[in-house]
């Protein structure tokens, strides 16, 4: 068969995108003709911007929290797409968690994120969970993120010690002080409102109204006894605050007594040492005269004559002056005149 010819017509052109074009193809041939339809791609280009939210974690354990207080974590959110994304809303299931952060809607640019603060915050005991929803422009929108914490009840407790003080005898007028020590041993802080004291002769210093004692804290102060009768005497120191359902107390218990007199002191013995010079005439002896006045009505301190030079009186009176004199006495019993007189003051005490 001879080729007498060929016709080449493009009959129509359709094209959806920049990327497939569909042409349609007629030959004619002597003898022979067909129909040939023919369709072509290609790619020509990049794949479209897409945004991917990124969350830190799939969920968050907050442990135990006592109610009324508080414990946080950290949410952070970043883009890794290559278009911006946008945060529209973030949701919460439960009222006990909280969330805080920038405000939505927002928009993260690629490779950038964003920080949120999670708060659990419970109210009442037991367990609780919740779940964070996240809705996006991403791909994967909505994203979640669970929650969980366990609420334990709070404990409000100041411990006191001691409990009690026996202050024993203390002399009237006079003070004794015992140390008191205050611990919170509970869960939240304790605000000390009052301090009083009941019961004569006791009072405490060293602690203000107003105090605050955290968990664990503790402060110490004085409680003091000051008898002002004799007798037994009993009282208490209360300790007051409106985080306690009844106040903390203090019993105390000391007696007065009279102060002891000291014992008198024993009179103290003085003594007069006396000493004359010798007589020049052979004596037998020496006769001592003391006497109150001076000058006269002298008395004899013995009446056997003294063979010595020195004689001590010890039968004064603390107090009192003493007027001295000697003679001397031969062997026939004659005595001779007064020697000159000698004082003596002999001290008080």
């Amino acid at each position: 068969m001879n080729l007498r010819g060929f016709v080449l017509a493009v009959l129509s052109c359709r094209s959806s995108d920049s990327a497939v074009r569909e042409y349609v193809f007629v030959a004619c041939l002597v003898g022979v003709s067909f129909f040939f339809v023919g369709c072509a791609t290609y790619n020509s280009h990049t794949p479209t911007p897409t945004p991917a939210l990124v969350v830190s974690a799939s969920s968050f354990n907050f442990n135990t929290v006592v109610v009324g207080q508080s414990a946080t974590r950290t949410l952070h959110l970043t883009n890794s797409g290559n278009a911006p994304l946008q945060i529209s809303s973030i949701s919460l299931s439960n009222k006990q968690f909280a969330i805080s952060g920038p405000s939505f809607p927002r928009t993260v640019l690629p490779a950038l994120g964003l920080d949120y603060t999670l708060a659990f915050t419970p109210t009442t005991p037991g367990n609780a969970s919740a779940s964070v929803t996240i809705t996006s422009n991403a791909p994967n929108s909505p994203a979640a993120v669970s929650l969980a914490g366990v609420a334990e009840k709070v404990v409000v407790a100041l411990k006191v010690t001691p409990t009690s003080i026996s202050f024993g005898n203390e002399n009237l007028q006079s003070t004794v002080t015992q140390n008191v020590t205050l611990q919170n041993t509970g869960d939240v802080s304790i605000t000390i409102n009052g301090v009083t004291a009941a019961g004569s002769g006791f009072g405490y210093s060293g602690l203000s109204p107003g105090i605050s004692l955290s968990p664990n804290q503790q402060v110490t102060f004085q409680v003091w006894f000051r008898p002002q009768t004799s007798g037994i005497a009993s009282g208490t120191v209360s300790i007051l605050s409106a985080n306690l359902t009844s106040p903390e107390a203090v019993s105390l218990s000391g007696e007065g007594v009279s102060p002891t007199p000291p014992p008198p002191q024993a009179a103290t013995q003085h003594t007069v040492h006396l000493t004359w010079d010798p007589s020049s005439s052979v004596v037998a002896g020496y006769r001592v005269y003391r006497s109150t006045t001076s000058g006269n009505f002298y008395s004899p301190l013995f009446s056997t004559p003294l063979n010595a030079l020195t004689f001590d009186d010890s039968t004064v009176t603390s107090g009192d002056t003493y007027f001295y004199v000697v003679t001397a006495v031969d062997n026939n019993g004659v005595e001779s005149l007064y020697s000159n007189q000698a004082t003596a003051d002999v001290p008080a005490s």
